[in-house]
């Protein structure tokens, strides 16, 4: 499927937005979904009747390089489907933007607040009118134009100067190509929102119970997979003396598939380097023909669902639960959903395995949250924008205090992290409890009150909830399965240390070429690996392939390199 660049990170990106939200709402119980502003008016003095917090009564250090005189920044952000304000608080004022005026000397003004879904066309609004606030989230549509516009301030050498090595270690742990996606002539013109697209690549999730009932080995390859896959969809699984389970779960837009594509190093949708440094649209490589060829015979031998051509995620999911399916592909967080699709059961992780011992790269899209926060041009001092990035990974993520928790990100009602104005998601959070976890969790020890003090109010929550579940509550499985010894977190961090990542290597703006034939060419992609799946002759990926290049893809292809050229 030919990514539609924006379209691909607005939906990845959404995901992103709703999972933090998921995870703040299960550490804080639970938050209603509220899909009104929750902004108010300004107030005139811009203090507000919210009380101040101070650095010192909450054991923060005070910090450094207030601006004197106060520096003003207006801006505009969008909303999540949650809470954000406590009564008495609304977007300009509130207990974010009042620690930064007092302890910045940055008054924020905040111009208006839209859901993600309105935020594209009314920031599209103010850039046709010319006139756009001091700071402003934009898509990579919007970074290009408001660059060639001369509207926006060249953050090359802020950034080298300025931003904080927190900040630094955020987007360079994201990627070299999300920095690079904001660099537009060799220049540096936005701060990537960076996302959590590479802790999010695929993991192998297998039914335990199953597993044992059938004496089945651990997949360290995929033909081990396939193996269990069998047993799964012939062997009575589930013990109903019925033959009513499959082997993979599969999907009519064959988003199931990315994680056997990726074990024979094919990368479905992606743009690649071939041999000669050129990139190439993976869905048309041989090494996806030898995929296909592979899910024909398994769907012969009844493996997959012979319905799964109009079965959507939802179906899947209802597969789940319903005991027909003992294999998914998932995410680190995929015991989430499994826990409630099959309360009770438990299923181990495992890492993708390959076709042929070599480690697989597991594809991903480019690393960032929706797109880049810009500073526009003549701000005395674009830099500030550096300092809320940084307030922001210091109380979100690095804190260990619980007051500064409970203040600034969650209670049982309200998620205050939300009203942050500048937010930057660090690729490996969960990844990183589970390293922290980790010796505490091999001791056999209960960790005592120093080394909870070491980490922070989500690590020790995740901590405690792995300890309940040890000690029987079997409904936090879910925490051990993330983060427990043994748990996907472990898959993760061996992905990072084997650096299995493969980013699509195209992250510029849809090239002409894409508009005009893209949708075209995806629904033939997709139609004719379904067709293959359930019998056609495999000559007809061939065919696909050459129709592919003369409806559009080589031209889309020279567009693509042109622009690779060009970085």
């Amino acid at each position: 499927m030919i990514t539609k660049l924006w379209n691909g990170m607005r939906r990845s990106g959404l995901m992103a937005l709703v999972a933090v939200t998921a995870a703040a709402a299960a550490l804080s119980g639970c938050m209603s979904d509220g899909s009104s502003s929750n902004g108010g008016g300004t107030k005139e003095d811009g203090k507000g009747n919210v009380p101040s917090i101070s650095p010192s009564e909450l054991g923060l250090e005070p910090v450094e390089g207030k601006y004197d005189p106060p520096l003003e920044l207006s801006m505009v952000n969008f909303m999540y489907g949650a809470p954000k304000f406590s009564e008495g608080e609304d977007m300009n004022d509130n207990r974010w933007v009042n620690y930064i005026r007092e302890q910045y000397g940055i008054i924020l003004r905040t111009l208006w607040e839209a859901p993600t879904d309105q935020l594209e066309q009314k920031v599209n609004m103010m850039i046709a009118s010319g006139d756009i606030p001091d700071i402003v989230l934009v898509t990579p549509t919007q970074l290009v134009q408001l660059t060639k516009a001369g509207m926006i301030e060249d953050l090359t050498d802020v950034y080298e100067r300025h931003a904080p090595r927190s900040v630094k270690d955020v987007v360079e742990s994201a990627g070299q190509e999300v920095l690079e996606s904001a660099t537009i002539n060799g220049r540096l013109m936005g701060l990537p929102f960076t996302g959590t697209e590479k802790e999010n690549v695929p993991v192998l999730w297998i039914r335990e119970d199953w597993m044992k009932r059938l004496n089945m080995p651990e997949p360290k390859t995929m033909n081990d997979l396939f193996a269990i896959s069998e047993a799964f969809s012939t062997m009575d699984p589930d013990g109903n003396g019925k033959q009513d389970t499959f082997g993979l779960p599969l999907d009519k837009n064959l988003y199931m598939l990315t994680a056997i594509f990726n074990g024979y190093h094919a990368y479905r949708g992606n743009w690649i380097k071939d041999r000669d440094g050129k990139l190439v649209y993976g869905s048309v490589q041989p090494e996806v023909k030898q995929v296909l060829a592979k899910l024909q015979e398994l769907y012969k031998a009844g493996q997959i669902d012979k319905e799964f051509g109009v079965k959507d995620m939802l179906k899947i999911e209802e597969s789940v639960g319903r005991n027909q399916l003992g294999i998914y592909f998932g995410t680190m967080t995929g015991g989430y959903a499994l826990s409630h699709f099959t309360p009770g059961v438990k299923w181990l992780p495992y890492p993708v395995p390959s076709s042929d011992g070599k480690l697989p790269l597991l594809q991903h899209p480019l690393n960032i949250t929706y797109g880049y926060w810009v500073v526009k041009k003549g701000v005395t001092h674009p830099e500030a924008i550096y300092k809320l990035a940084d307030l922001w990974l210091k109380l979100f993520y690095e804190n260990k205090n619980d007051e500064v928790y409970d203040k600034f990100n969650t209670d049982t009602k309200v998620g205050y992290w939300t009203a942050a104005p500048i937010k930057l998601y660090k690729p490996f959070k969960n990844m990183e409890i589970s390293l922290h976890l980790e010796p505490l969790l091999k001791s056999g020890k209960r960790a005592d009150a120093g080394q909870l003090g070491k980490l922070t109010p989500e690590e020790r929550q995740v901590y405690d909830m792995i300890q309940a579940y040890k000690a029987g509550d079997q409904k936090l499985w879910f925490y051990a399965s993330r983060n427990d010894i043994g748990g996907s977190g472990e898959i993760i961090s061996n992905y990072v240390n084997n650096n299995q990542f493969m980013p699509d290597q195209f992250n510029g703006t849809m090239t002409p070429t894409m508009v005009q034939k893209g949708a075209i060419l995806n629904k033939m992609e997709t139609e004719m690996m379904t067709k293959v799946i359930m019998g056609a002759p495999l000559s007809l990926f061939d065919e696909f392939a050459a129709d592919w290049s003369k409806l559009g893809g080589e031209q889309m292809t020279k567009e693509v390199n042109d622009w690779y050229a060009r970085k």
